[in-house]
């Protein structure tokens, strides 16, 4: 097994462009073919991997020490290092060689039988892939004899080709490509296919929505996926074609459009891009033929609507716009939702009763509501804090659009800041908490409601008690609840500072996207909030984990150096007509 993992490892198209698949390869796939793989350039990968932006924090984790450290993987990199050495090359340079025409991974599920699963590599150098593989069998077999233990690799004769087997698993040199399939009869179908093609079965090249998708790779892509999710249902309904009925109200009420069309759609379609710069993502959901349900349409926005533009005050550390029809996702919510969910959620409208003078949930409440969503993360000004609290958290905002012909409800929003305060008074006298004292105050002329925590008494000069430690600073010191109405826009923040910061940002808005969903972070102000933590992390890190000091350092290390090199991420979702696509990219720090 030690020698098929090494073979593996090495295992994995390099000379032409990415997205034209192999020709030798694509012909030996079937258009029952359900799970398509391909990468195209497995080197690239290595390099990524190999970065010193992610090598050196990554070697500095104790649990990637301590996997390092251990037999197995000594064992293996000794067997990497001495399959090289016979090759009269380096491991490094004998995988670039092993791997570089690529790899395409492939499940095909035809009428009856069970799935066929293999892997097909395609070295740039033929002669070296025999070579390692003479030399893997015979440390194979030496090793296995010197322990006195039966011959770990059984060779199988098939049609003058020679394949070896290692417990349930097959492979075989084909055509100067390597062959790895689940089992026996894996290995021979896609053998006949090498001698005698396919015979009476279409290639996949026929399959239209491969062929789209494989042409539409570009030059630089890493990999790419094709998955037919319409076939997989239909081998198997219970685990590939679930409803929506076992999913939490809150979740089908957010994401429902999203979930329906992971069930629905025929087919999917993913793609990687990773650079020394740039790491991508991509993912494509495309529209039934019958088109999107006439429910799902407070999910979906109009031609020509989409996410409002993104809030990005100073100190941002993550901003998110979405588009959401919320009146009309609630209209719908007993089309989307099992009856018990939508009896359960008819106690929000004597929660809106409470709060709202009286008014309907669904028509009084979220009818006044527009369909702009934004929700902003941000640093805050820590040293101005009285009194600065030991765990620094940010600030959150959320920015809701109120409907500009509905002058009452924008007070009713302001008079429900302040019910809310009260409660959370009521709960703080209960469990003897500081309470939050209410205030106003004026800011670029828009007033913003304010509150604070009251500071905890000083005892008296002379009392303090000699050599008694001051007590840490309870995190609730980073909250400071404020609400405000700027134009159609509500803020109700955690923190006064990003509510003023906003009251500034939504005076000039920006132009919509025409998303449904765009988020962005950035990793090196996230970092920065670690940073600042920094001694408490660790310390959590120790309790939690029962790491030594050193081990915590390293983790809390990591995550600040994994911060900075992803950069700045950005996040979209575009639910055009024809499919839903998804897309993620990284600029990554230094």
């Amino acid at each position: 097994m030690a020698a098929l993992a090494v073979l593996a490892a090495f295992a994995g198209r390099n000379a032409s462009a990415a997205g034209e698949a192999n020709d030798e390869v694509v012909p030996w796939l079937s258009a029952d073919t359900v799970l398509y793989v391909e990468l195209p350039r497995p080197a690239a990968l290595l390099d990524r991997l190999t970065d010193d932006r992610l090598r050196a924090p990554l070697a500095a984790l104790p649990s990637i020490k301590e996997a390092l450290a251990k037999d197995e993987f000594r064992k293996l990199h000794e067997v990497a290092g001495l399959v090289a050495s016979k090759l009269d090359t380096s491991p490094d340079k004998a995988f670039r060689s092993l791997t570089g025409g690529g790899a395409v991974f492939a499940v095909e599920a035809g009428q009856g039988g069970a799935p066929n699963a293999f892997l097909i590599v395609t070295p740039t150098d033929p002669s070296l892939l025999k070579k390692a593989n003479e030399a893997l069998l015979d440390l194979a077999r030496s090793d296995a004899e010197a322990k006195g233990k039966p011959d770990p690799v059984k060779s199988v004769e098939y049609r003058g080709l020679t394949g070896y087997q290692v417990e349930k698993t097959v492979y075989a040199i084909v055509k100067d490509c390597l062959i790895v399939a689940d089992r026996a009869a894996t290995a021979k179908a896609v053998a006949d296919r090498v001698l005698d093609g396919l015979g009476g079965k279409k290639p996949i090249t026929e399959l239209v929505e491969w062929s789209g998708r494989q042409n539409a790779i570009k030059a630089d892509t890493l990999a790419w996926a094709f998955v037919r999710t319409e076939r997989l249902r239909q081998l198997d309904p219970k685990k590939f074609g679930k409803g929506g009925g076992d999913r939490k109200p809150q979740e089908m009420i957010l994401f429902g459009g999203w979930l329906d069309a992971v069930r629905k759609a025929p087919w999917l379609s993913a793609s990687a891009d990773w650079s020394e710069s740039r790491m991508a993502a991509t993912l494509t959901l495309p529209v039934p033929a019958e088109g999107r349900p006439a429910v799902l349409k407070g999910f979906v926005p109009p031609k020509g609507s989409g996410a409002p533009a993104l809030a990005t005050p100073p100190g941002t550390v993550a901003s998110l716009s979405l588009w959401r029809d919320l009146a009309t996702v609630w209209e719908a919510r007993a089309e989307l939702l099992p009856p018990e969910d939508v009896q359960k959620l008819a106690k929000l409208d004597t929660f809106a009763g409470q709060f709202f003078g009286g008014r309907d949930f669904g028509t009084g409440v979220l009818g006044a509501l527009g369909s702009d969503w934004r929700l902003v993360v941000a640093l805050q000004d820590y040293a101005k804090m009285s009194p600065v609290p030991d765990v620094k958290l940010p600030a959150f905002a959320l920015v809701a659009d109120v409907k500009p012909d509905d002058d009452d409800f924008a007070e009713r929003l302001k008079v429900a800041y302040q019910s809310f305060i009260g409660l959370a008074n009521l709960g703080a006298a209960q469990t003897k908490a500081p309470p939050l004292e209410l205030g106003s105050e004026t800011f670029e002329g828009v007033t913003i409601s304010t509150s604070h925590f009251m500071p905890a008494r000083k005892a008296p000069e002379g009392q303090e008690g000699a050599g008694a430690k001051a007590e840490p600073v309870h995190y609730r010191h980073n909250y400071s609840p404020s609400a405000a109405q700027v134009g159609r826009y509500f803020v109700i923040g955690s923190s006064v500072g990003l509510t003023r910061d906003l009251v500034k940002a939504l005076k000039s808005p920006g132009k919509p996207s025409n998303s449904t969903l765009v988020a962005e972070a950035d990793g090196a102000t996230l970092a920065t909030l670690v940073e600042l933590n920094r001694d408490r992390l660790v310390m959590q890190n120790m309790l939690d984990k029962g790491h030594d000091k050193g081990q915590a350092e390293a983790e809390v290390g990591l995550l600040a150096a994994l911060l900075r090199y992803l950069g700045r991420g950005r996040l979209s979702v575009l639910d055009a007509a024809d499919a839903t696509r998804v897309g993620l990219e990284f600029s990554l720090g230094k």
